[in-house]
Formats: C-alpha cells, sequence, structure tokens
C-alpha cells in the first residue's frame, strides 16, 4: 500500500508520481496549490508565534529588580509563548 497521498485530493500516490513540498504529498495536478496552502499555513504560524513574544522585545527579563519585576507582571504571557501551539504540531504532522 501507498504511503503517499495527495493532500489536496486524497489521491493514493507511487513513490514515482509523488512530490513532496515542506512535508506534505501531493500529485501533479495539485502541486502548486498543496505549496500556496502550505506556505500560508506557515506564514500563520510565524505570525502567531512572533505575536506570542513581541511583548518581550527590548524589556529586561534578567535576575534583576526589574527584570524580575517584568518576568511577575508578565508571567502570564510567559507561559502562553511557551507553549507549543497545536497548529504548529499539525503543521508538523505530529498531532492531528
Amino acid at each position: 500500500m501507498s504511503e503517499y497521498k495527495c493532500s489536496k485530493c486524497s489521491k493514493l500516490l507511487d513513490e514515482i508520481e509523488a512530490y513532496e513540498y515542506r512535508g506534505v504529498y501531493s500529485c501533479e495536478e495539485h502541486f502548486d496549490s498543496v505549496i500556496q496552502a502550505r506556505d500560508f499555513q506557515r506564514k500563520e504560524i510565524i505570525n502567531e508565534e512572533h505575536a506570542k513574544t513581541k511583548a518581550f522585545k527590548g524589556l529586561d527579563m534578567t535576575d534583576s529588580i526589574i527584570g524580575k519585576a517584568n518576568n511577575k507582571l508578565l508571567r502570564r504571557r510567559k507561559e502562553v509563548a511557551s507553549k507549543e501551539s497545536g497548529r504548529l504540531k499539525i503543521y508538523e504532522g505530529r498531532y492531528e
């Protein structure tokens, strides 16, 4: 049984006819649309991860007095930023 399946039309593919892009497979007919969809997913994940961490840019987060205060104030945001999103797991094929 083939392990390759078009992510767009779900057609089972032989190794010789499968196209791969960033971890997903497609048939020749849908390769361009799979590339666009995969790039869109990647861009959305990058933007999402950036939004989680942009609040920390330029802040003192060290063990100094100011850093400790910043860590205390941003404790919940740090917790959210440290967790891996479900979208990233799905993108990487580790969770569905």
